[in-house]
Order: structure tokens, then sequence, then C-alpha cells
């Protein structure tokens, strides 16, 4: 096949999937999610009378990158079934390097170190276990399993950057030490390009998981994938939040067994977060809105709070990924209040921020530290409870 003839494929194909992402398009590409699933109650830490009567609590703890890794980006955590803390991000020499490798470390929950960072996967090892070669490997989160294992959801590189990329996953049953054999997700009909994930996954009344998911060739978007390996066998579909090329990075808060919001990136001039809704357990969801909030085409963060308000970490500048805010909803995301600037340093960006909740009720927030004259990155991982939020609330 000449050249010519090989761009001419490769335009049509960005043709072709650019329409499959028009928010009019009448037919896309799309699986229905489980049937009668619903959202399970997240544990948003529903607080005692004790509880209400703690101290402020807030801390930020470093996890510096391995000898020799310039750098280290976009980290999500989970608790292990065990009870530790995990923390996964992608590392090496610039995004989408050869050289990038999957890094893991632990904590325990009252721990203020972390462990040394391990590199649990490489585009070597995945490239053997998929039987073609793998160029880089990308965003990473985890799904911790009933049955006590880990299962890892992350990005590989096959050509080019994000846009071809792809969904595999494997799974840990010592904690992360060592991993079985990298599984395909096959979600598109385009080669199986471009799909990604970033945001903390929501469990399911019954088992599985809703992962917000986004698409990243010719369009952006936001979908859903539907995920459950109960029985040892796994099965995934995926739906579509929205069209278009405005919004991605989605992430959800539900709000009750059926209902739900996700919070989207902009990926245009308007430069707000945006908003769209599902009352149907998302199987469908409201064309997205702009919030009263900026948004620097940079990624956020939402978790529900004990008092079924919501939380969401952002970056308060239309232009830059700085500062590093909290914002708070009480009315299920249509008007947000400021409660806390958590990072402001000058020549510093801090950014992909990922919010979970531990089963000791604090609230775990993870970014990305960038010392931008050096171009310098470590991890950062916030600790704090509901008292502190309490206690920045009513500051004067």
């Amino acid at each position: 096949m000449s050249r010519r003839v090989r761009g001419a494929l490769v335009v049509a194909l960005a043709i072709v999937i650019a329409a499959i992402g028009r928010s009019d398009w009448k037919h896309p590409w799309r699986l229905l999610p489980p049937a009668g699933a619903g959202f399970a109650p997240e544990d948003r830490g529903a607080e005692t009378a004790e509880q209400k009567q703690q101290q402020p609590l807030f801390k930020t703890d470093s996890v510096n990158p391995p000898k020799g890794v310039k750098m280290v980006h976009v980290a999500s955590l989970a608790e292990s079934p065990k009870g530790t803390l995990v923390m996964v991000w992608y590392g090496g020499k610039t995004e989408c390097a050869p050289d990038v490798r999957l890094y893991l470390a632990r904590s325990g929950l009252s721990d203020s170190a972390w462990s040394p960072p391990e590199a649990i996967l490489s585009p070597e090892r995945v490239g053997k276990d998929l039987g073609h070669p793998i160029k880089s490997l990308g965003n990473a989160i985890l799904l911790p399993g009933r049955d006590g294992t880990l299962r890892l959801l992350f990005t590989s590189i096959a050509v080019g950057k994000w846009s071809g990329c792809r969904l595999g996953t494997c799974v840990s049953r010592d904690g992360g030490k060592t991993w079985t054999r990298t599984q395909p997700l096959r979600l598109s009909p385009f080669f199986n390009f471009s799909e990604v994930v970033r945001s903390r996954p929501i469990p399911l009344i019954g088992g599985g998981w809703c992962v917000p998911i986004y698409h990243e060739l010719a369009s952006k978007y936001p979908e859903i994938l539907w995920l459950d390996d109960r029985n040892e066998t796994i099965t995934f579909s995926k739906t579509r939040i929205a069209g278009g090329c405005t919004t991605n990075q989605p992430t959800l808060v539900p709000l009750d067994e059926r209902r739900a919001i996700v919070l989207l990136r902009n990926v245009t001039d308007a430069r707000k977060i945006f908003i769209s809704r599902t009352s149907d357990g998302g199987l469908t969801w409201a064309p997205p809105e702009p919030t009263e909030l900026p948004n620097p085409d940079s990624g956020i963060s939402a978790l529900g709070l004990s008092d079924g308000r919501i939380l969401l970490a952002f970056n308060d500048s239309p232009e830059s990924r700085t500062p590093l805010s909290l914002a708070i909803s009480s009315d299920e995301g249509r008007t947000w209040k400021r409660v806390a600037v958590l990072e402001s340093e000058p020549g510093a960006t801090f950014s992909y921020p990922y919010l979970m909740r531990s089963s000791d009720g604090l609230i775990r927030l993870a970014y990305t530290y960038t010392w931008e004259p050096k171009k310098t990155k470590q991890l950062r991982v916030s600790t704090f409870n509901e008292a502190w939020i309490a206690s920045k609330e009513n500051a004067p």
C-alpha cells in the first residue's frame, strides 16, 4: 500500500470518527449498560456525634519520583480490601515516551509516609501480553474487588499519542506485588483506538463498576465504561454521555440509585466546568451545560459528602493550573461556594486532582505538583476531614 493511499485512509477514518463524535449523530457506537443496574451508595462517611466533635485535620504528604524518573503524573487512589491505601501513576522522561512505566506506592491509613515507588508495568511487558508493540503507557486507576483483589485499568499507547491509546486491565491477588496477563478491552469498532480512563470508578448495585472514561481521537467526548468481573469472567460495554468536541474527563457523583451528575473538563474557549445529569442510572444524559466555575482545560475531581453536598477539587482559573481549590455545592451542582485554596505557590502548577474517601472517613486528594521553572514534578496527597472543611466554610 502506497504512502498516499495510507494517508487517504487515515484522513477518511478521522472524518468518520469525527462524525460519530457529533452531538447530533443518530446512531453512535453504543452498548447498553447492565439491565437494572443502579449506582450503589458510596461511602460518604456518615458522621457520628463523636465524629462531629472532631478537631479539624489537614496534612499533605509528598511522593517523589524514583531515581532517574523526570516526570510523574496523573495519580489515582484506592483502598485495598486489607485496608491499605494504594496509589498508581505513570512516570518517565515525558508523556507518551517509550520509557514510561506504571508505578505503585502504599501507605497505611494512619501513616504519613508512602512506600518507595515500584514499577509494576512497562510497555515491553504489556506488548508481550497483547502480542503487538506498545509505545508507551498512561493513565491508570484501581478497582478493589470484594474477593480481595485489585483490578488495574490502564491506558496503553500503540501509535502516536493519546489518540492512539487503548484500555487494558489486569489483576493483582497480592496487594499489587504481581499482576496477571493484560487483557484488552475492545470498546471501539475503529481499531479499538482512543479510550482513556482518569476518574474514580463508582460501584454498582449487585456488583460491577461504572467507570467514567473519555474518547480522544479526532473528536473528544465523555463516556461511561460498564465493567463487571464476577465469577472470574470480565464483561464490559460503554455508553456515551455527550457528543461533540466540547468536554471530556468526566468525574461522576451519584445522588441516589438512578440519579447522578458528571462534572466535565472543558476543551473549548468557554473555559468553564460543564455539568450533565442522568435520572435513569446512566443510560441517558442531559446535554452538558456550563457551571459558574472556571476551567483552564484541566482535570477535576468530585466527591459526595456525608450531608449530601458535593465537594469539588479544581483549578480556580480560566487560564492556568493554579491555584488548586475546593468548592462545595448544596444543590446538586447548580451553584457552588468556594471554601479553600489548597495550593497557590508562585512558579508552580497543580494538576489532575483525584478525590476518594477511605474507610476511616477521611478524604484523600492526590495531585501532581510541578515546579514550572525547572519542570520538576512530584505527587502530593492531602488528607483532611469534614471538620476541616467546616472550619474553612465558617472562617471569617
